[in-house]
């Protein structure tokens, strides 16, 4: 070093110090960061595949498939390929299946393909398993192209409870976003049960893990984790009871409700018209979609959830509870009730020609005493009236589970003032205790209230009645004061008579059950009659959509309510017309075996 110059010496400095950084480099990556490396080692060896469970199965209370899963075939291609490699494979799969297109199957493939994709690329999404027979061992030959088996929902009913179990459809990218599994099953739940219950029914992923080389081939399987396929529910719907209602409803518009009083199930749900729920597999046709939407009935709207409806007489039950509780009479007591009152300039007639005489609560429920009602509500006053309706369930969500449900109307001053900038009138409070005005109920809200009245209890219905084997539990809320619970034996008794008594408004619609019905007729006036009318005209001369809406709520057995039905027919002119309805319903859960003898 001695003998050296200073150019030289710097020199040999400056390559001793490069050796000495390369040998620390080399020890911070082989010893110190070691684990680091070995990570990114594995993470560019390993390819991961997803394995997507097919989606669980909806059955009915008795095992009765709803929805289920029909075997097809998806065909894919290797990720990037282009030119002469991607022409081959798509000349060889138009060869093999017929109906697809060339340039159809190319464009699909291009949208996916990108330097950045590595994944299997689907350029078919189904194909028929006898169709795939005789082309899967020419297809299999080109290494570019895989075949693997997939699962299209299938609806083996039809159209059998269509509001109930809704549909599924491809996931957009705004389903993707929320929901990052159906990037993987590419369909999600839409609407029903399919949308409500789509986490439980589409499982959870799982993978395979295997070894691969610099040209992206398998070298050898690294590790697996199948797919979690505990994922079918069942219903409390019975699709036996479900079917008989459809037959009812073949020439009608409405909903029924028929629901377990006590714990909350619903044996059965229509909104009617209904739809095929097959059409929505994998897109529905322009002209079908077309169809539903221009259809005047409207049958994509869920009648039992979203259909908000003045709901007329059947709300007097409600109404008598809050008189008996605030208006200083009790069940016994008889008022004076003539055709009408006034009020006002206004006259507020009943529906009954010459009036009911005198009435006392149970007359006013059986046979549907307007003046009854019109006189109390002004004695007890809105708030009192609202207090009590709403703690019956009406103007809030019922909280089944069940996507979308409307809350209805529980009109009060404050409402008012808030939705119109207007005072509130004795008018408003006259209308609201006979369920017109601006009231508006669910025909769900009102079978959860006729459950209350039967049982005491303000059950929360539910379509649920197992998932993964469990059951489940909706407990009922007890809402009523000792007092309230001390008249529902009154409001019951009301409800017999409607059904059973002379002058009830049921009585003569329902002959013919295999059980006492009790229940509650209502007429919802769809428009409204000029004070100068003196004389209706009759319904039946109406235009359709002008008419009454058609009412019946009620529990089976009478004498110890075990079941709540709520039917509602969409201009069906009258309540009393809903009677055969209600006796093919009652006698079809007493042959059943709903009902014991």
């Amino acid at each position: 070093m001695k003998n050296l110059s200073i150019p030289y010496k710097i020199v040999l400095v400056v390559f001793v110090l490069v050796w000495l950084l390369l040998i620390l480099k080399i020890f911070i990556i082989t010893i110190q960061r070691h684990d680091h490396y070995d990570r990114i080692a594995k993470r560019n060896t390993l390819k991961q595949e997803v394995l997507v469970p097919a989606r669980g199965f909806i059955f009915d209370r008795k095992g009765e498939p709803l929805a289920v899963n029909e075997l097809f075939f998806s065909v894919y291609l290797e990720p990037l390929l282009s030119g002469k490699e991607l022409e081959k494979a798509v000349s060889k799969i138009v060869e093999n299946l017929q109906g697809q297109e060339r340039e159809a199957l190319i464009q699909t493939y291009k949208k996916q393909n990108s330097a950045y994709n590595h994944d299997l690329i689907k350029v078919i999404d189904y194909v028929y398993a006898n169709e795939i027979q005789t082309a899967y061992p020419m297809l299999i030959q080109e290494d570019n192209i895989h075949v693997k088996p997939t699962f299209r929902r299938f609806y083996p009913h039809d159209s059998l409870a269509s509001h109930v179990i809704g549909y599924v459809g491809i996931a957009d990218k705004n389903d993707v976003f929320y929901d990052p599994i159906s990037k993987y099953t590419s369909v999600i739940g839409k609407e029903g049960i399919e949308r409500e219950y789509n986490a439980v029914l589409q499982g959870q992923l799982g993978y395979r893990n295997s070894i691969v080389n610099a040209y992206n081939q398998r070298v050898s399987e690294a590790d697996e984790f199948l797919p979690q396929t505990q994922n079918n529910i069942m219903l409390t719907i019975d699709a036996n009871l479900q079917k008989v209602i459809d037959d009812e409803y073949a020439d009608k518009n409405g909903s029924v409700i028929v629901m377990d009083a006590k714990n909350g199930e619903i044996l059965a749900a229509g909104s009617y018209p209904e739809y095929n729920l097959n059409d929505f597999v994998g897109g529905i046709s322009v002209a079908k979609w077309s169809a539903l939407i221009d259809n005047p009935h409207t049958p994509l709207i869920n009648r039992f959830v979203n259909g908000q409806y003045p709901p007329g007489s059947v709300i007097k039950m409600g109404v008598a509870m809050a008189i008996l509780e605030y208006g200083n009479i009790d069940e016994y007591t008889k008022i004076d009730t003539p055709y009408a009152v006034k009020i006002g300039e206004w006259q507020f007639r009943d529906w009954k020609a010459g009036g009911h005489g005198s009435s006392d609560v149970f007359k006013a429920i059986g046979e549907s005493v307007d003046v009854y009602f019109y006189k109390l509500s002004q004695a007890i006053g809105i708030e009192n009236m609202a207090q009590v309706l709403e703690q019956m369930g009406f103007g809030l969500k019922t909280g089944v589970d069940f996507p979308g449900e409307s809350a209805g109307i529980l009109p009060t001053p404050n409402w008012k003032a808030q939705r119109y900038g207007l005072s509130w009138y004795v008018g408003d409070t006259v209308q609201t205790s006979i369920g017109q005005g601006s009231f508006l109920a669910t025909p769900l809200q009102i079978a959860r209230y006729t459950a209350l009245i039967a049982s005491g209890k303000l059950p929360t219905p539910h379509f649920l009645k197992k998932k993964n084997n469990e059951d489940s539990v909706f407990e009922p809320k007890d809402v009523l004061n000792d007092f309230q619970k001390s008249k529902l034996w009154a409001l019951q008794k009301g409800m017999i008579e409607a059904c059973n008594a002379p002058g009830g408004t049921g009585t003569r619609r329902v002959y013919g059950a295999k059980v006492k019905i009790a229940c509650k007729t209502g007429t919802a006036q769809v428009t409204s009659i000029p004070q100068e009318t003196k004389k209706r005209i009759k319904e039946s001369e109406m235009a359709y959509f002008q008419r009454s809406h058609g009412w019946m709520t009620g529990f089976i057995p009478a004498n110890n309510p075990q079941y709540a039905i709520t039917i509602l027919i969409e201009h069906g002119q009258s309540g009393g017309n809903a009677g055969p309805i209600m006796v093919r319903i009652a006698n079809e859960l007493y042959n059943l075996g709903y009902i014991k003898p």
